[in-house]
């Protein structure tokens, strides 16, 4: 199989967690996340951004980066720059971002202008080379955008190039019995195997 493919069950628009045969290529795969992010991303602007890593979990109970005054940071989809408007808060030196969504990426300009803060923004698939520097970060991280990529082993790999030896890579992701359970009468009620890592679709936050 072409490496740039990717041959997985999956699920394309619907409500219910469920799942469909789709065949898919990582380029098919980019323009639909793209487009996605860049229609509906405003619609989850700052929804999950540091301090918080996801629901009852945050950077104040966890001390995850710590003290990051004079550290030089990367953020793998920086969505609308709420995380990067964090840490630049926090005495970053440096803030780099990067994200698949052309519409993230200006959003993420105008919030950090707006804050009187500045960053190096790239649009690209996380998966891909596209300029980030090796070996000089000292924290990269990720907030609910690490499962949106095509490529996992592939990205991991890039990511630990960026690090400095002694650097930290930091991401949250949701828990993956959210794919296997619905909403039915105010039940949660199994619709998927726990163990089924086909790829599955859920419902926009909008409803849409």
């Amino acid at each position: 199989m072409d490496k740039s493919s990717v041959h997985r069950t999956n699920m394309i628009g619907g409500g219910e967690v469920g799942a469909i045969s789709v065949d898919m290529d990582k380029r098919s795969i980019h323009e639909t996340n793209s487009l996605f992010w860049d229609t509906k991303g405003t619609d989850v602007l700052g929804e999950t951004a540091l301090p918080f890593y996801g629901a009852f979990v945050s950077e104040e109970k966890c001390k995850l980066f710590g003290d990051v005054s004079g550290k030089k940071m990367l953020e793998i989809g920086c969505g609308s720059g709420h995380s990067l408007q964090y840490l630049g808060e926090r005495k970053a030196s440096e803030l780099w971002g990067m994200d698949l969504s052309e519409n993230q990426i200006e959003k993420t300009k105008q919030h950090l202008t707006a804050c009187g803060l500045s960053a190096t923004l790239i649009c690209s698939p996380m998966e891909e080379e596209c300029g980030i520097p090796e070996s000089y970060f000292d924290f990269v991280y990720s907030i609910y955008a690490i499962g949106w990529t095509a490529d996992l082993e592939g990205t991991f790999r890039r990511i630990a190039s960026y690090l400095k030896k002694d650097g930290v890579f930091i991401f949250s992701w949701s828990h993956p019995i959210h794919k296997c359970v619905a909403v039915e009468n105010d039940r949660l009620v199994f619709k998927k195997c726990y163990f089924d890592e086909s790829w599955y679709s859920l419902p926009c936050l909008n409803g849409s």
